[in-house]
């Protein structure tokens, strides 16, 4: 009897197992054809790509249009060469699930892809809201946010940081959250946005409020405690928000910000200062361009730099990749990064304190010289 329950037993399991095999074996195979399809195109197509200049070009993006489609676009405005190749990228990098529709974008032939990618994530100006429609991207502060919801024309700016500080919201993981200036920074959450006719700024911090509570649900929850347990220390709402704060504005490839999570909480476990360019630049309220050494020294609870563990609250309002990523660190070593491609953004990683600042002189040398190619 034993004999045949186990002859079944394999039976099922390598039917299963030559199942799995086929479907692999197909899924390559049409992989494949696609990607011989578009590379026999591009041989077939007459290359004058060096012989056309530079032009500007409004590619209007469809409402809902999926990564494949808007990769479609690109390519029949000849942005992109190869769709397929355009659309793994975006999907690796996670860019994909943030490219944003039913928006006009002012791209231009000379654009990289992975500009072309940053660029499909940003509103384009002057096209910023629309009546009672607003689309709030990731990793705004509530004050960029209150200029663009003030585009709606209804209400100020002002009008809208008045109402986020005085305003009484009774939403449950706001209780816990101490007082402080921008108190609700971190928790208005980015979405799409559609408002009753004449809304008050009161109509569109709601929503975004009950869109957090919706998006930061039990589960995470429990992992934020069970998270808190494994580092030895207690984690809050406020905390976890305040990391997805800064990994929003940190790091730029959505692959890498788990990396950049493990960092944040291995600078925490050691004692060390997590020195984040882009708390300073939201302590002084200035661009990481124009950042002077000086800054580095402000006495402000956001600056890293010079005080020890997280900054008074978060810096931006995150979205759920970077949530995800506060709660879902990477099991990594590392203490310090250094970006290494300043066009893509990405980083260069180390746990070495001597590769850390031989990668910073390897990498802004490399910076320096492309610089100097494209004078």
């Amino acid at each position: 009897m034993l004999k045949k329950v186990l002859n079944v037993v394999n039976y099922i399991f390598g039917s299963l197992f030559n199942l799995a095999l086929a479907v692999t074996i197909v899924v390559i195979a049409y992989t494949a054809t696609i990607w011989a399809f578009d590379f026999g195109q591009y041989m077939m197509t007459t290359d004058d790509t060096e012989y056309r200049s530079l032009e500007e070009i409004v590619v209007e993006i469809p409402d809902g249009a999926s990564g494949i489609e808007i990769a479609r676009i690109l390519r029949e405005y000849e942005l992109i060469d190869n769709e397929w190749l355009f659309y793994l990228n975006s999907v690796l990098n996670g860019s994909a699930n943030h490219f944003l529709t039913g928006l006009s974008f002012n791209l231009d032939t000379g654009m990289s892809e992975s500009m072309i990618m940053y660029q499909l994530q940003r509103i384009p100006e002057g096209l910023q809201a629309d009546g009672t429609r607003i689309v709030v991207v990731e990793g705004l502060t509530n004050w960029q946010i209150a200029e663009l919801a003030s585009t709606l024309g209804h209400f100020t700016a002002t009008e809208f940081l008045y109402e986020l500080e005085e305003g009484l919201f009774s939403h449950a993981f706001l209780r816990d959250i101490e007082e402080r200036p921008n108190r609700l920074e971190g928790f208005l959450f980015p979405n799409t946005y559609y408002l009753p006719q004449n809304p008050t700024p009161r109509d569109l911090i709601s929503r975004m409020l009950d869109h957090f509570g919706e998006v930061f649900t039990g589960e995470m929850i429990e992992r934020m405690e069970e998270l808190g347990e494994a580092l030895g220390r207690e984690l809050t709402i406020e905390d976890i928000i305040t990391i997805a704060s800064i990994i929003e504005r940190e790091a730029v490839v959505h692959s890498e910000r788990p990396i950049v999570a493990a960092i944040i909480y291995n600078r925490l476990a050691a004692g060390m200062p997590l020195e984040m360019i882009t708390t300073v630049v939201y302590a002084t309220n200035t661009r990481v361009d124009m950042l002077t050494p000086a800054d580095f020294q402000i006495n402000s609870p956001y600056n890293t730099f010079n005080r020890q563990g997280l900054p008074i609250g978060p810096i931006s309002n995150p979205g759920l990749n970077a949530i995800e990523a506060a709660l879902h660190p990477a099991d990594v070593n590392y203490l310090f990064k250094v970006v290494n491609n300043h066009e893509a953004r990405s980083h260069f990683f180390t746990a070495d304190r001597e590769a850390y600042e031989a990668a910073q002189i390897r990498y802004s040398v490399g910076a320096d010289e492309e610089d100097e190619q494209e004078d």
